[in-house]
């Protein structure tokens, strides 16, 4: 063969290297209020995640995030299922530079959420239907922080651990409420997190680590304090008698952030806990089998590796 044809081949090897699409992974099955994550062991592009549904309107989104974790090294993005979606296939797509690089389908589950009636006394049916402007400027700006990816990297694979202990759940992620008034009317709602019920002042743990991105009072949520764990991933504790940390303070998973009470609108003593993902609220249960990374998919890629 003339050097010229070898010199041809190794172009075209190199090409091949150089512009062969990343290989994407994910799972395909999901229960409303699961967490999916996709995976890409490329580590120089920048890319984004998008869900829409099959008539291609958004659902939600978020950015991918550098990710170091059990042997693998790459990036990682994590989108939330809210529990309103309707059963059915979704569309991933990837995009680089705001152009799409990857698709792929995934398909979720019509899994059953719990109904409960709740009374409310005078004071929290004032809580609950009051038109007060500032409870609304309350609401947008914590939504705002939800919405918001902060790019960094992320290492380490502690798993989520709840935050009380010894505590009694008693309501559940997704459960379809509705508030009974004291003139006789009631309204709908949907629970975004788990109510966990323990003594008053019980120590409250972070559950994982991250950093402390809002600490205050807020009228419906009373004492609050929202972690962030990673890229779009966060933490959120409502109706606390007191909060033990300050904004922008790093905590491990094990740091009390606050004590259990019941400021706000709330019937008792509880901790409400929330987590969400690219904005979206899912079910904290889940999480705590999976871990907030999906370590199944991770292993099942290092394994893939391991037998090539």
């Amino acid at each position: 063969m003339k050097p010229l044809h070898y010199l041809l081949i190794f172009f075209l090897l190199l090409t091949s290297l150089l512009f062969a699409e990343p290989t994407f992974y994910y799972n395909s099955n999901f229960d409303r209020g699961d967490v999916v994550t996709v995976l890409v062991s490329d580590t120089n592009e920048y890319h984004t995640l998008e869900l829409v549904n099959s008539f291609n309107e958004h659902i939600a989104s978020n950015i991918f995030f550098p990710l170091n974790l059990n042997n693998f090294k790459g990036q990682a993005a994590l989108i939330g299922l809210e529990s309103t979606l309707k059963a059915g296939v979704y569309t991933l797509i990837i995009k680089k530079d705001g152009l799409v690089e990857s698709k792929g389908e995934i398909l979720i589950h019509e899994n059953l959420f719990k109904k409960e009636n709740i009374s409310l006394n005078y004071d929290n049916t004032t809580l609950r239907t009051s038109t007060n402007p500032k409870i609304t400027s309350e609401a947008v700006f914590i939504h705002e922080i939800y919405g918001t990816s902060r790019l960094f990297s992320v290492s380490g694979n502690k798993s989520l651990t709840i935050p009380i202990k010894q505590g009694i759940y008693t309501s559940w992620y997704g459960d379809r409420r509705n508030f009974i008034y004291t003139n006789g009317e009631s309204s709908g709602s949907i629970h975004s997190g788990i109510d966990i019920a323990a003594p008053f002042g019980t120590k409250i743990s972070a559950g994982y680590a991250g950093k402390v991105v809002f600490s205050g009072e807020r009228i419906i949520t009373g004492n609050s304090v929202v972690i962030e764990y990673m890229p779009g991933v966060y933490g959120i504790f409502f109706h606390l008698n007191e909060y033990l940390v300050t904004l922008g303070e790093n905590v491990t998973e094990d740091t009390a952030i606050g004590t259990l009470g019941s400021s706000g609108l709330a019937t008792g003593p509880h901790l409400h806990w929330e987590i969400r993902v690219a904005g979206v609220s899912v079910n904290p249960d889940s999480l705590l089998k999976s871990g907030l990374i999906d370590n199944s998919l991770i292993i099942s890629i290092v394994d893939s590796y391991t037998a090539e």
